[in-house]
């Protein structure tokens, strides 16, 4: 029986043409007994479904032709509930979504045999069920004429239920457990018809729609057409102007003639917004206000984070993109699950809460706060661009990257195979739909999140990968390319060394630090993220009295980061060329200034120095802009400085440190609110 662990070996070993046991074992933490053991259940099942067994040869897996075929045109695994163990956290969402579209009345015996569980644990699941359901302002209840039923307004039970098709999505098995909802109402050909009728009208429409996010709507609407019920999806006066405005309101009734023959008149505007968050591009201009507001998001995220972008112009067309979809999600409270929340909070933390900083206009627009979730999205967006490096490499070999999960996480996957291929060129991000129009002579291999069929070289690759997957696919590609010079040095042979004549204490730091040094570029410029106290020491604080200019000011505010060859005395005249060309951006608010310049503009090392001033500066001459204090900002690149600057944004924005520091007046003080503010 299929297990979730089970399943993930599963996903993992076809994810790849070809893997090794070790490296399957790293990745998934395995010892070879645990892997040997899920790799039995996993043949198990396969048998169980007529299928082809995994097989090990020569320490790598092999996966049969016709087993590999099905994976390939994306065909759901014919399973029923004996065959596999539904994990514990997800059955009170199978027992949510199966209530939803019930047909008949309900007792515990259904969610038995639905389950595949005993009377108690159904009992208990139910009673999870209930409380996951009081979460959401809903209640699952119980009596002799209905049975099992939901109470709420439809809008609530419909999030709710949104929310539960989107996270099993996210999850192992998740596509079968909801096919096994599905199959349980006997309702299988219905799922067939929503999907044709869907493609029908992408095509016929030419629309763009975001792969994974397609496969969620074609579920949403499904299972609003299989609830019909008498009680209908509520919205106000203002959202349905807001939508009548949209060019794919067409559309929307299109799909409510085809799906509801016009018997439901608010099911169109439901439609609507499922196309609207799941588009890909954007071509109409029917939003002015929202391209207005990705300007206004990239100036904030420019104003915080010191860093003024590059390619403005491409960022700007692919946040619209993004932007038009998580508008109308947040507007209309459309719940949106993304695994890697987690992941990339604590991997890009200092970058995080800029891009949630730089977010505000559109908090403002809605009204609403902007999750976490839709926060992460926004991140990798915004990670992806401040990765691009301008560098012209010779021996281009040219590679297409197929993301299906949206725009934001094909930029970072984009990026992250930048950085460990940097003489690859890398195409915009395409869909299968568009490659099959390109010519093959226009690119050498294929980077993809799903299967791709070509005579090329194809990897499959996940949106966000781990130190060993990307060692993993550097080792690959070298293979079949050496003319790219790439550090091919074998991890596995590497650490078996080190086994033989050491004790490993951290064996995944270690493992981590390894595939760094090797393989990442970036690894001399900026990996380490030093804090601010490591950087502003007290030979980089300074205090005056003299009256004195700007120029003078940016200047002092500097000498000892030229003193300690941090920067060339370029880069101080650089600073003061960008506030006479640009003017006074680097004033923060509260008397604060922070110059700056572009890293090529003379920046040996990563440098902060700062200033206080005891009669205030006025900066460009003009009054309503004093400055009395300076905090000169050297950056390498356009990451390692974002955890000093997260702390002295932190720092300043409190008034009552503020004012400590401003009262200051020896280096000593200074560092001592910095550490205290650190240890928070």
């Amino acid at each position: 029986m299929f297990d979730e662990k089970a399943y993930r070996l599963f996903e993992e070993i076809t994810l790849h043409d070809k893997i090794s046991k070790f490296e399957v074992m790293r990745v998934l933490n395995l010892t070879e007994r645990q892997l040997q053991y899920d790799l039995d259940k996993v043949n198990d099942t396969l048998l169980m479904m007529n299928l082809p067994v995994i097989r090990i040869e020569n320490q790598s897996f092999f996966i049969d032709k016709i087993l590999k075929k099905r994976i390939e045109i994306g065909m759901p695994l014919n399973i029923n509930a004996k065959q596999f163990v539904i994990p514990e956290d997800t059955r009170s969402l199978l027992i949510y979504l199966y209530t939803y579209i019930r047909s008949e009345a309900l007792s515990n015996y259904h969610y038995q045999l639905l389950l595949g569980v005993s009377k108690n644990t159904a009992l208990t699941d139910v009673k999870k069920a209930k409380l996951s359901c009081e979460e959401w302002d809903i209640s699952l209840v119980y009596s002799r004429k209905e049975g099992y039923h939901l109470k709420g307004t439809e809008n609530k039970k419909w999030k709710y239920a949104s929310y539960c098709i989107d996270y099993l999505l996210s999850q192992p098995l998740g596509k079968e457990l909801i096919i096994l909802i599905i199959k349980a109402w006997r309702k299988e050909e219905e799922l067939v018809i929503v999907q044709q009728i869907v493609d029908r009208l992408v095509k016929k429409n030419q629309l763009k729609l975001v792969k994974s996010r397609k496969a969620e709507m074609i579920l949403h609407i499904l299972f609003v057409k299989l609830r019909n019920k008498t009680e209908k999806l509520q919205y106000t006066e203002f959202e349905k102007q807001l939508l009548q405005r949209q060019l794919l309101f067409e559309n929307g009734k299109q799909l409510a003639t085809s799906l509801f023959n016009g018997k439901n008149e608010t099911v169109v505007y439901f439609f609507t917004i499922q196309l609207l968050i799941t588009q890909e591009e954007i071509k109409d201009n029917e939003n002015p206000f929202l391209e207005e507001l990705a300007e206004q998001i990239i100036e904030e995220f420019e104003k915080s984070t010191l860093l003024p972008m590059h390619y403005k112009k491409q960022l700007k067309i692919s946040l619209y993109n993004h932007l038009v979809p998580a508008f109308f999600r947040i507007t209309f409270a459309v719940p949106l699950v993304n695994p890697m929340v987690t992941r990339i909070k604590t991997e890009y933390a200092d970058l995080f809460e800029f891009v949630k900083r730089a977010l505000e206009p559109l908090s403002a627009l809605t009204g609403k706060m902007i999750s976490e979730t839709e926060i992460s999205f926004f991140t990798l967006h915004f990670g992806g661009y401040l990765e691009k490096s301008k560098e012209k490499k010779p021996e281009k070999v040219n590679a297409l990257v197929i993301c299906s999960n949206g725009v934001s996480t094909s930029i970072m996957l984009r990026s992250q195979l930048q950085d460990m291929f940097p003489n690859i060129q890398f195409s915009r991000v395409h869909t299968i739909e568009q490659i099959y129009h390109i010519p093959i002579t226009d690119y050498d291999l294929i980077f993809s999140t799903v299967e791709v069929i070509s005579i090329k070289p194809v990897y499959r690759v996940k949106p966000l990968l781990t130190d060993i997957e990307k060692n993993h696919l550097i080792q690959s590609v070298s293979t079949q390319f050496p003319r790219l010079n790439l550090k091919n040095i074998s991890i596995n042979q590497l650490m078996k060394i080190i086994h033989k004549y050491t004790e490993v204490i951290d064996e995944k730091k270690l493992l981590s630090e390894l595939i760094t040094l090797i393989h990442s570029r970036e690894i001399e410029k900026g990996a380490y993220k030093p804090m601010l106290s490591e950087l502003l020491t007290k030979d980089m604080i300074q205090f005056t009295n003299q009256e004195m200019d700007w120029k003078s000011a940016i200047t002092k505010a500097a000498q000892p980061l030229v003193d300690s060859n941090k920067v060339q005395s370029g880069y101080v005249e650089a600073m003061i060329k960008n506030v006479e060309e640009i003017g006074t951006y680097i004033h923060i608010g509260k008397g604060i200034a922070i110059p700056h310049a572009r890293p090529e503009a003379g920046v040996n090392s990563l440098g902060i120095s700062f200033l206080r001033t005891t009669t205030p500066v006025l900066l460009l001459d003009k009054e309503e802009h004093k400055i009395d204090i300076f905090i000169c900002l050297a950056a390498i690149d356009n990451q390692a400085h974002l955890k000093a600057l997260a702390q002295i944004t932190k720092l300043l924005s409190n008034d009552t440190t503020l004012n400590a520091i401003k009262e200051s007046k020896t280096a000593e003080e200074i560092i001592s609110i910095i550490k205290k503010g650190e240890d928070e």
